[in-house]
């Protein structure tokens, strides 16, 4: 009893994660006058059926996604590795022997000449044996609850990796649309310009305009075919990102490119603000850095408990016998116990140094908990306070759009009657132009950074959401 106590007394407790503590604000700023809420999943609120497509073919498909998964299935069976460690261990044996004596030890026992004496023999073996080391110092339990939480870490993991997938399929099918609608607005200028060229062409050659006009015509349809060209490439590097991020195969990213002709850039949404402690409980980064620093604290109790003994206890019960007919009866029966113990005496400092290499670790853990956390509060932040501020950039820019609109009407008719140069009519078409690029432009990032915001809060994926199954 005495010596169970002394044993007991050693055992290695549950040792803390010593998880930072880092100040919150009360609650975020909100900047929007006019919010909606976040649904599940956070695609959802953009309600465009063919993004709703795109995301579940990702999920499906994308390599990344894949890993993820697979990650998830190996810490798993790590985990019940790490359980089994804690059962005994049961296994089953058999064997069968033929030998013979050599002549010499026959003559030493003075049986070389004596008639009958058999040199070979044969003996059948069949055991079970069971062994089983006491986990007195929790060196098992706490390498299972080491386990458990790399299991949790790679959970959250995959639905980062699943939420952060999403985000990108998004921004790449915003920017695909953008682009495609900056280039029908890019061709439609340089078929006005290639007009133009050819009137002021008729103008110059008939003596009513100068060389100088025409050539500032010429080099600016020129300048359109160039940002024409830049959007085209745009498009197709965009085609193409958005089908490798749906895991499509290399044939399918030239047969099954992805259109999105007839589709325009939905309207952007405001988001509402979040309190700190829900941007906590949503964002599976979080979750995952938290996950990692319980597991380095479980493995700092597995360091700790190496520098004490290992009492492990042995057991084998079976027949054994020179004939096979005989093996299982009564008189065949074996058995045998042991029990031993090791204690670590000199092993050059390495269980300590183990110790706080685990210890080193935890420290590592815990400032990726910080930084996690940080990075997370700096993203909600930023996307927030732009939900404001891009949008004040999207009016303006449809103020400018609408203004250039009307001002390049009165000049063509101002041009036509003769009052202004042809070069001011230039310069007001090429702003036009350009505040239409960058209209559009706006509108894009007011939709990327509601995007940015839906992940920042930690968006849900819906049905596409696995459960957390190292929690329970």
């Amino acid at each position: 009893m005495t010596l169970a106590l002394m044993l007991g007394g050693c055992f290695v407790s549950k040792v803390d994660p010593q998880k930072p503590e880092l100040p919150l604000p009360d609650a975020l700023p909100t900047l929007a006058a006019e919010t909606s809420p976040l649904p599940n999943p956070w695609w959802s609120l953009f309600g465009d059926a063919k993004l709703d497509e795109l995301m579940l073919e990702a999920l499906k498909h994308n390599p990344d996604a894949l890993v993820a998964a697979a990650r998830v299935q190996e810490a798993r069976s790590y985990l019940r590795i790490s359980n089994a460690d804690r059962l005994p261990t049961l296994n089953l044996e058999g064997n069968a022997t033929r030998s013979k004596q050599s002549d010499l030890s026959l003559a030493q026992q003075g049986l070389e000449n004596v008639p009958g004496v058999n040199t070979h023999q044969t003996l059948y073996t069949v055991q079970g044996t069971v062994a089983y080391e006491l986990d007195l110092w929790g060196k098992y339990l706490r390498a299972s609850e080491s386990a458990r939480a790399q299991l949790l870490n790679s959970e959250y993991g995959r639905e980062a990796t699943k939420l952060s997938l999403t985000g990108e399929v998004a921004r790449t099918y915003f920017s695909l649309i953008a682009a495609a609608e900056q280039l029908a607005r890019g061709r439609d200028t340089l078929n006005s310009r290639e007009e133009a060229v050819g009137l002021e062409k008729l103008r110059f050659d008939s003596g009513e305009s100068d060389e100088f006009t025409f050539k500032r015509a010429e080099a600016e349809a020129a300048a359109t075919r160039v940002s024409t060209r830049q959007l085209e490439l745009q498009v197709v590097q965009f085609t193409n990102a958005l089908g490798a991020l749906l895991g499509r195969s290399p044939k399918a990213l030239v047969d099954e490119a992805i259109s999105v002709q007839g589709v325009s850039l939905p309207a952007p949404v405001q988001l509402p603000s979040a309190l700190p402690s829900a941007v906590l409980a949503q964002r599976p980064d979080i979750g995952a850095a938290e996950a990692a620093l319980n597991a380095s604290a479980a493995d700092i109790g597995v360091a700790r408990a190496q520098l004490f003994p290992s009492i492990s206890i042995t057991g084998a019960l079976g027949s054994a016998s020179p004939e096979l007919d005989d093996l299982f009866t009564g008189p065949a029966k074996v058995w045998s116990a042991t029990g031993g113990i090791l204690q670590p005496i000199f092993q050059g400092g390495r269980l300590r140094a183990n110790v706080s290499r685990a210890e080193a670790v935890r420290e590592q853990r815990k400032a990726e908990y910080a930084r996690a956390v940080q990075q997370a509060f700096r993203e909600v932040l930023d996307n927030l306070q732009g939900q404001s501020l891009i949008a004040g950039v999207r009016e303006a820019n449809d103020q400018q759009v609408a203004a250039l609109a009307r001002a390049t009407e009165l000049a063509e008719l101002r041009y036509g009657q003769g009052d202004i140069a042809y070069l001011e009519l230039l310069d007001v078409r090429r702003g036009l132009y350009q505040a239409q690029i960058d209209l559009v432009a706006a509108q894009r990032d007011a939709l990327l950074n509601t995007v940015d915001l839906a992940l920042a809060v930690g968006g849900g994926l819906g049905d596409q959401a696995e459960p957390l199954t190292a929690r329970r």
